[in-house]
């Protein structure tokens, strides 16, 4: 009797020890996403997006800088600009985005699958630039954005890498 509590109580103790000294691996949230921005949407829409495809990129720091992009698989785009505020150029650090601010990220849905369009525009939050010249723009976002037909809200975070 007293040989299998010890047995019993190594096996538990070796598989405690296994369990405990396993990794956990976390899957990407966006499998095989090569875009060049990537962002998830939380509240009234759930999703990840993967930004594959830059259209538009403006950079003249002493008015704006803009960034365009769309995922080649759908009619999903990002739209982000940082606008020059009291003759100041912009540099690397954080931008506020709402009504009045420098910063401006939009989540441009078309052709959803009831066929309607949405465009969730920042209301608050920010956009913190940490590189930008004429071939690069690298930030991250971190906004609360609100349809312009349907009114509801998301929270809207993500990076831009170019």
């Amino acid at each position: 009797m007293r040989f299998r509590k010890i047995m019993f109580l190594l096996g538990l103790s070796l598989g405690l020890i296994t369990l405990m000294s396993s990794q956990c691996e976390t899957e990407d949230p966006i499998p095989n996403c090569n875009g060049i921005a990537t962002a998830t949407a939380t509240g009234n829409i759930e999703q990840t997006f993967c930004f594959d495809n830059v259209t538009t990129y403006n950079y003249d720091p002493t008015t704006s800088i803009s960034f365009w992009a769309r995922e080649s698989t759908t009619d999903i785009g990002f739209d982000m600009s940082i606008s020059a505020v009291n003759n100041q150029a912009i540099t690397t650090g954080t931008y506020n985005c709402g009504s009045g601010e420098p910063g401006f990220v939009e989540l441009i849905l078309e052709n959803l699958t009831n066929g309607e369009n949405e465009f969730y525009k920042s209301q608050s939050g920010t956009i913190t630039l940490t590189q930008a010249s004429e071939s690069n723009f690298s930030a991250t976002f971190n906004v609360v954005a609100v349809g312009y037909y349907n009114g509801k809200s998301i929270n809207f975070t993500g990076t831009v890498d170019k």
